[in-house]
């Protein structure tokens, strides 16, 4: 019988095999590397109709960026940027520009023009660009979410919540929504009160988590009273977000992010986990009850156990990943807009007194001189806040200016964006990004685009899909009349009794501060929100503004 001896090699054949090795994926990397510059800047180079700033044949648009976060605050919201790129390089007129900034971020096409956005959103709407998506979406909820999900997971989820977010429903919990501003107006109070300079955007975000807490899970969360571990976990992964575009390779691939992602994750998941269980197990007196105000989680059970046609014991596995993965998204993508939105309604009517005055004349003609009735009197009859048309129209003025998020599509084989002159503009592999702001601030939609007019709602003729900060189609915000609700309360409860003044703040390392002289410019922490949260110190309104009031 032969006999074979096992051969055991060396240490330094191992050492040289496994460098060997490492090698051989280093080289395949660097090649992959190379040959994705050399056919992206080709590509940019050489394909016709590509309206794009110049470009440089190794580092494409890298170095139009690099100057341009020069002339601009370094720490400004990307779509800041491009409005003054798009004057730069006289592209405002085209409707597209092209950006070539790999391997810093994907290729794109940013879409300025409101036509043109139409074709992508509505018209023949693009898959969202789940690649650009799902690193700062993932952390905050889990893949799936109805932001970056397509086809029938995404049909699915969106039937099941359109009802909880139509505007009959969610009038129906304004009083919840009422108690929760009440809270808030001692929270200023005491912050008027201190004389201190607070965190605006931190006090407002407390508020609107605390009104999504309840309007979608029926729960009292008291943010803005105490920390609870849910909001903490949330804004930690917020803080982990990586920029959209990031130049620092610590900061890009720090080695702690994934740890705290997933343990943000398991916390967040584990919280929502449980309150779902909780309306689960007591869905007989939930459904029962014949209860107007429901949550919408219970609106979500309620198409879940009519799914099942029958008596349901257990919840569907798939179903309850789904489900908090829902809530997560509404967490976070609730909060921002109204948020943000409250904290430049403040600081706007701080520098214009006369549309202050305006909006609080209005108010007192809807809920009388004692403002403690206006919660009572909404709580009762919350479709007051239709006679809210002034205010109605800063909250639409402040949403054009300050546009909260965009819409990124995935652009496809054969799909071509189509100008009015008959121009095809290719979209294929290309990141197409549907942003508002340069829609937003183009005096060929709006006259005077910089100024803030809330009038212009109420006299002008507003163009046919400029205005887009909850984007339009099949794919818009479902929470927006949930915002615009929201917003109209707080603004009832508050702005005859508060005024604040924002402070400025130290300008970023290239020492540029101001953005068309505002100085409470945008930043990019998970969506658009003001600089360094708006620090402000916060003042009781005069009570002889208008007209005799009672506190």
């Amino acid at each position: 019988m032969a006999q074979f001896d096992l051969y055991t090699p060396s240490a330094s054949q191992i050492k040289y095999a496994v460098v060997g090795l490492l090698g051989v994926y280093i080289l395949q990397g660097t090649i992959k590397f190379i040959a994705q510059g050399v056919y992206w800047r080709r590509r940019f180079r050489n394909t016709p109709n590509m309206p794009q700033p110049p470009h440089h044949w190794l580092l494409g648009h890298l170095l139009v960026m690099a100057k341009i976060t020069q002339e601009l605050p370094m720490d400004a919201h990307p779509h800041v940027q491009i409005p003054f790129l798009l004057e730069k390089y006289n592209l405002k007129d085209t409707g597209v520009m092209y950006l070539d900034i790999w391997p810093m971020g994907s290729p794109m096409v940013i879409v300025t023009d409101p036509n043109m956005a139409y074709q992508c959103a509505q018209q023949n709407p693009l898959p969202k660009a789940k690649k650009e998506l799902d690193p700062i979406l993932g952390p905050l909820s889990g893949p799936g979410n109805l932001v970056a999900s397509d086809g029938n997971l995404w049909k699915f989820w969106r039937s099941v919540f359109n009802p909880g977010f139509a505007v009959q429903h969610l009038m129906t919990l304004v009083p919840g929504i009422v108690k929760d501003c009440e809270t808030f107006c001692k929270v200023m109070e005491k912050a008027a009160a201190s004389g201190k300079v607070v965190n605006l955007e931190k006090l407002t975000t407390c508020l609107t988590i605390d009104i999504i807490g309840r309007v979608v899970l029926d729960e009292e969360l008291e943010t803005q009273d105490r920390p609870h571990p849910l909001v903490e976990a949330f804004k930690s992964q917020i803080s982990w977000l990586p920029a959209a575009v990031e130049y620092n390779p610590w900061n890009r691939w720090h080695p702690m992010r994934p740890v705290m992602y997933w343990l943000n994750q398991r916390i967040m998941r584990g919280i929502l986990g449980g309150m779902l269980d909780k309306r689960f197990h007591s869905r007989d007196p939930m459904l029962n009850s014949g209860k107007r105000s429901k949550p919408i989680i219970d609106l979500a059970l309620e198409t879940y156990f009519k799914e099942k046609e029958g008596n349901v014991t257990n919840m569907d596995d798939e179903f309850r990943a789904n489900a908090i993965t829902q809530m997560m998204i509404f967490v976070f993508a609730g909060h921002d807009t109204t948020s943000s939105t409250i904290c430049y309604i403040f600081h706007k009517l701080s520098y214009f007194p006369e549309k202050m005055a305006k909006a609080r004349k209005e108010l007192d003609e809807i809920f009388g001189t004692n403002l403690d009735d206006a919660p009572r009197m909404l709580s009762e009859n919350p479709h007051l806040m239709n006679k809210m048309e002034y205010c109605t129209a800063i909250i639409r003025e402040i949403l054009r200016m300050y546009p909260p998020a965009s819409s990124v599509r995935d652009g496809q084989k054969g799909f071509y964006i189509k100008d009015d002159k008959g121009n095809l503009y290719p979209t294929e592999d290309i990141m197409v990004w549907l942003a508002s702001l340069p829609v937003h601030v183009n005096e060929q939609y709006w006259k005077d685009p910089r100024e803030f007019r809330p009038e212009r709602w109420l006299e002008d003729d507003i163009p046919k899909d400029a205005w887009r900060p909850f984007e339009r189609g099949p794919r818009n915000c479902i929470g927006q009349e949930l915002a615009m609700i929201e917003t109209k309360v707080i603004m009832a409860l508050t702005l005859r009794k508060f005024n604040i003044e924002a402070q400025k703040q130290p300008p970023p390392p290239n020492g540029v501060n101001e953005v068309c002289g505002e100085f409470v410019y945008q930043v990019l922490a998970g969506s658009a929100k003001p600089k360094g949260g708006m620090p402000s110190i916060i003042k009781m309104a005069p009570t002889d503004l208008i007209a005799p009031r009672v506190l």
